[in-house]
């Protein structure tokens, strides 16, 4: 039997898959995918869109198992959710056609508000804690001030 020696981009154009796709998630790589994730763009349209990026799942697998990338990885999501709250606000702020049909501008409304809500859904759940990408301590709600008073004098005390 003869061996048959296959053009893996060849198949990929052919069967339409990305069999052609780049299969090691490096730093750089990584670095290019935080980068247009801060550009908006979700890990799945830079999968497709992109030669030079590995498939989804491979690029899940490896940020779960090393801390270095998933820093990466993590840094452009953050970065992400400031690129949604901006589209938020422009969104909003952004004015409808005056001279335009009443039901247009009710269809464009609710497409906002539709688009709005998701992208608030979105932002929620990858940032939960904002820019800084952290809870906010608020160590004083678990502090006790007690006051005690005898023979005209107040005394308070922080514990």
């Amino acid at each position: 039997m003869a061996s048959v020696m296959f053009d893996p981009k060849a198949l990929a154009i052919f069967y339409g898959s990305n069999m052609a796709k780049q299969s090691v998630v490096t730093v750089e790589v990584l670095e290019k995918i935080a980068l247009e994730m801060a550009n908006g763009h979700s890990l799945v349209k830079i999968v497709k869109d992109h030669d030079w990026c590995p498939s989804y799942r491979q690029i899940i697998r490896v940020v779960q198992k090393d801390p270095e990338l998933y820093e990466i990885y993590r840094r452009g999501r953050v970065m992400q959710a400031e690129y949604y709250s901006d589209h938020i606000s422009e969104l909003a702020m952004q004015p409808l056609d005056k001279d335009g049909d009443p039901r247009f501008m009710n269809a464009e409304v609710q497409r906002r508000r539709l688009e709005i809500d998701s992208l608030k859904w979105s932002l929620s759940r990858i940032q939960p804690y904002g820019l800084r990408d952290r809870k906010e301590s608020n160590d004083t709600a678990n502090n006790a001030i007690t006051l005690t008073w005898s023979n005209g004098e107040v005394k308070a005390e922080a514990t």
